[in-house]
C-alpha cells in the first residue's frame, strides 16, 4: 500500500500532481494543506505585486482547487455536484454583485425605480443561498471523510486508517 501524505509539502505537491484528477479521495490534510499554502501565497504575491501575480495565480489555482474538492468530497461520499453548486453559485452571487454596484451608481440620480429593487432583491438572495451553502461545503469539508472504501475508492481517510494500524 503507497505511504499517504503526510507533510505539508507532500499535500502540495499532490495538489499539482493531481491537478486534473477528479477521481479517487483526498483525506483532510491533503485538502487544507493546499488550501492555507495557496492562502499565504496569494496574500505574499498580493502585497509584492499591487494584486496583479497573485490575481494570476489565482487563476492558475481555480482547476487545481476544483478538482481537489471534488476528491475531498468523494472522501465524504459526496458527489462532485456540491463543488459545481459551490463555484456556481459564487460566480452568480459575484455577478449579481457587480450588476447592483453598477445600478447604484447609474440610478443613484433617480428615486423609487422598480429595476434598482428588482436587481437588489435578487442580489441579497443570491449572496445568501451562495453563503448558506458555502456554510455547508466548509462543513463538509472538514468532516472526517469514511473511514470504509466507500463509492469512490479507498483513498483518502480510509488509506489513513489503513496506514496507521
Amino acid at each position: 500500500m503507497q505511504q499517504p501524505p503526510l507533510t505539508a509539502i507532500d499535500c502540495y505537491k499532490a495538489f499539482w500532481t493531481n491537478a486534473l484528477n477528479i477521481h479517487g479521495r483526498a483525506s483532510r490534510r491533503e485538502f487544507w494543506h493546499p488550501y492555507w499554502i495557496n492562502f499565504v501565497l496569494t496574500t505574499l504575491l498580493g502585497i509584492i505585486s499591487a494584486g496583479t501575480i497573485s490575481s494570476i495565480f489565482a487563476l492558475a489555482i481555480i482547476i487545481p482547487s476544483f478538482t481537489l474538492m471534488t476528491r475531498r468530497l468523494h472522501d465524504t461520499n459526496h458527489t462532485m455536484l456540491l463543488a459545481v453548486l459551490n463555484y456556481f453559485s459564487g460566480l452568480v452571487a459575484t455577478t449579481v454583485a457587480v450588476i447592483m454596484v453598477i445600478m447604484i451608481v447609474l440610478l443613484a440620480a433617480s428615486t423609487g425605480s422598480m429595476l434598482f429593487g428588482l436587481i437588489f432583491i435578487i442580489g441579497l438572495v443570491s449572496v445568501a443561498v451562495a453563503f448558506l451553502l458555502l456554510l455547508y461545503t466548509i462543513f463538509i469539508l472538514a468532516k472526517r471523510g469514511d473511514e470504509k472504501p466507500n463509492n469512490y475508492g479507498d483513498g483518502g481517510t480510509y488509506q489513513l486508517v489503513q496506514y496507521t494500524e
